[in-house]
């Protein structure tokens, strides 16, 4: 019934899917816990100094009152997961928590959702509630429930590779630009001083992406499932070891353990709790088919409002936002050159142009709020902006006092936002200053200077397919 012939469907150990839950509620639960100290900015609204748009909606959910009680309910579904108590139950939760907060709230707040890592996040999250739910009241789903997350997460792999592709890591501006970014980089003071055209970046470009593509593809042949997830968890395994994502590369390194078939058996086996009613397991199974018929046209139409600039007609168009939104489906362009190859520094500016820096990338401990990559996300997403709607300044003044607002500073000094380019020289990478925006955050006021005429700030990096979108949350090109 409904796909659960285990020689036509993937299978997955118990004792494996276990693992999958424990091991998530462990990272889960040191996600939050490292957001507890920021929670503030994290999780409420601009009305209490948040980085969320104040509205009447995110005011009732994040307000001083509320936003504690979700953020302890939240840690509680996590101690709940890993201890194995009302697992389907605190899986529920936590997807909706997640959902908000990473998927609903990306493009309303400053946090971005997290960015990718908390993409993962929620993406995982669903994994394990699907997965609990299906072996635990509906068998016979199990292996349709995982097949389906197996052709997501290997189709996150291809089109985050074609992307990388198409954005120029094949040009040599790839991993080196997040190795050499000291906000990205742990070790960025010592790959800064290696030549850029160096071998062994040409090497990490060509894996990056072709690991990401090649991958993804051997996860959809049911014979090399398992070679295909092994080696995108290898592939984390040593970006862990070299790039600031926070949990992100222990999240994917456990998302691709679903690829691990079960030695033997069904590995729903008989359902440890009673059964969901024929419809609900009827609508389940139309739910997993629908979003596996649908997620190879949303990405594909995705990739081609991006890559052909050019949008779908207005009814197909705005069904895709709608879609692909509230599924969080996004074009994974995490570490390209237009994130990679800049960062900004933080100075507080005095009277007499005595400036103090506030931004401290490197160094311990990780709890530092410059140290913390969803507030890198932040900061990084506030100044793609002028990237991605180069003619919407209002968009980005808006953002960037938003954000403003939430760093201390002394009465009458001024805040001095520094862009810095990621330079390529023959022998080294070069910080260039490019722009500063000094910001009066009484008075509302965001001035600009240019520091370089060598660089735009409000362009795409060098073979950078980005284009200036309609909105946040479509990959519409601005019609001129």
């Amino acid at each position: 019934m409904f796909g659960s012939d285990p020689l036509l469907y993937p299978t997955l150990d118990p004792a494996m899917q276990s693992f999958i839950r424990v091991a998530y509620g462990i990272l889960q639960l040191l996600t939050l816990l490292s957001a507890v100290p920021h929670a503030r900015r994290y999780f409420l609204t601009d009305r209490w100094g948040g980085y969320a748009q104040s509205s009447r909606w995110t005011d009732a959910v994040q307000n001083p009152i509320v936003s504690p009680v979700l953020l302890a309910v939240w840690i509680g579904t996590a101690i709940a997961l890993i201890a194995g108590w009302w697992v389907v139950p605190a899986a529920a939760v936590n997807l909706l928590l997640c959902h908000y907060f990473f998927i609903r709230m990306r493009w309303r707040a400053v946090l971005r959702g997290m960015g990718a890592p908390g993409f993962i996040a929620y993406w995982l999250g669903a994994a394990v509630f699907f997965l609990e739910l299906t072996a635990r009241h509906a068998p016979a789903l199990h292996g349709v429930a995982l097949f389906a997350l197996q052709v997501d997460f290997a189709l996150i792999m291809v089109t985050a590779g074609l992307y990388k592709l198409a954005a120029g890591y094949r040009a040599g501006a790839g991993m080196e630009l997040g190795m050499a970014n000291p906000e990205w980089g742990y070790w960025a003071a010592r790959w800064r001083h290696w030549p850029p055209r160096h071998v062994l970046f040409t090497v990490l470009d060509e894996m990056a992406w072709g690991t990401e593509v090649f991958a993804g593809l051997l996860m959809l042949v049911p014979a090399t499932r398992f070679i295909g997830g092994m080696a995108m968890l290898l592939s984390f395994a040593f970006i862990a070891t070299q790039i600031r994502l926070g949990f992100l590369c222990e999240m994917v390194m456990v998302c691709c353990l679903i690829f691990v078939p079960a030695s033997f058996g069904h590995a729903g086996g008989v359902a440890a709790g009673p059964l969901l009613p024929g419809a609900a397991q009827m609508a389940l199974a139309v739910f997993f088919w629908g979003y596996l018929a649908l997620l190879p046209v949303a990405r594909a139409a995705m990739f081609y409002n991006q890559l052909a600039h050019r949008a779908l007609p207005a009814p197909l168009q705005r069904a895709l936002d709608i879609y692909t939104n509230w599924f969080g489906l996004i074009l994974w362009r995490v570490f390209s050159a237009d994130v990679t190859n800049f960062f900004v520094r933080i100075w507080e500016e005095r009277s007499g142009s005595t400036r103090r820096l506030v931004t401290e990338f490197e160094g311990f401990p990780w709890t530092r709020r410059f140290r913390q990559v969803a507030e890198c996300i932040a900061l990084t997403s506030i100044f793609t902006t002028r990237r991605y709607y180069p003619s919407n300044r209002a968009l980005f003044d808006e953002r960037l006092l938003r954000y403003a607002r939430t760093i201390p500073h002394a009465p009458g000094s001024r805040l001095v936002f520094e862009w810095v380019n990621v330079a390529r020289a023959a022998d080294r990478f070069d910080f260039v200053p490019a722009a500063e925006y000094s910001v009066d955050v009484n008075a509302g006021v965001i001035e600009e200077l240019t520091l370089s005429h060598t660089v735009r700030v409000d362009a795409p990096a060098a073979g950078s397919p980005v284009h200036e979108g309609v909105r946040p949350g479509s990959y519409v090109p601005l019609s001129r």
